[in-house]
């Protein structure tokens, strides 16, 4: 078979990613997997949202939750919160998540990153959600920030924050039928290998 022609060779049948293909390497025939040229070739990437309402403790960080998958290719969401990259690159960690504030004094809150469970230096950013206008109107923000973060194959980051009071929320809203407007999530994440 190693002599025939690629035109006379059977198609394959459904492929897994583990199957063996030849490379030439430093001038040397080696072997890898599927696998292992598509993560190499195709740059990861994943986002995710809430549509739920999320409250985080005013004592310590509270990790930001995601329950939809938008779209993904090798990036893996575990746990609700902990985004796992397979392989070691540069990544662009990008979000954006509202706040509601019921309080008829503003409040702050602060966002960080953690990478494996430890807290990710110079990461953090402090946001004032503005006061109540009235008991029907709420206080409301966007934050959104980005990161890039040399990761390694297997590590995960997580977005953590810390409301200043607890009547400080991340608020997902449901679609308005009229006037038309789509759902807005608590919040969104995207992650893609550059």
């Amino acid at each position: 078979m190693a002599d025939t022609k690629i035109s006379a060779m059977p198609a394959a049948a459904t492929l897994t990613g583990a199957e063996l293909v030849p490379l030439v390497q430093s001038g040397v025939n080696v072997q890898t997997t599927i696998n292992n040229v598509k993560s190499f070739v195709q740059k990861a990437y994943g986002a995710w949202h809430s549509d739920v309402t999320q409250t985080g403790s005013i004592t310590a960080g509270t990790a930001m939750t995601y329950n939809v998958q938008d779209v993904t290719d090798s990036i893996t969401l575990v746990g609700g919160s902990k985004i796992t990259v397979p392989i070691a690159g540069v990544y662009n960690l990008q979000f954006s998540s509202q706040f509601k504030n019921i309080d008829n004094a503003q409040n702050d809150a602060t966002i960080w990153v953690k990478v494996n469970g430890t807290t990710l230096s110079a990461s953090g950013g402090q946001l004032t959600i503005p006061a109540r206008k009235s008991a029907g109107i709420f206080g409301y923000m966007i934050a959104t920030w980005n990161y890039y973060l040399q990761l390694n194959a297997g590590d995960y980051v997580e977005l953590f924050w810390l409301p200043a009071s607890t009547s400080v929320t991340m608020e997902a809203l449901p679609a308005v039928v009229s006037p038309a407007i789509p759902s807005i999530p608590s919040v969104i994440v995207t992650i893609a290998q550059v």
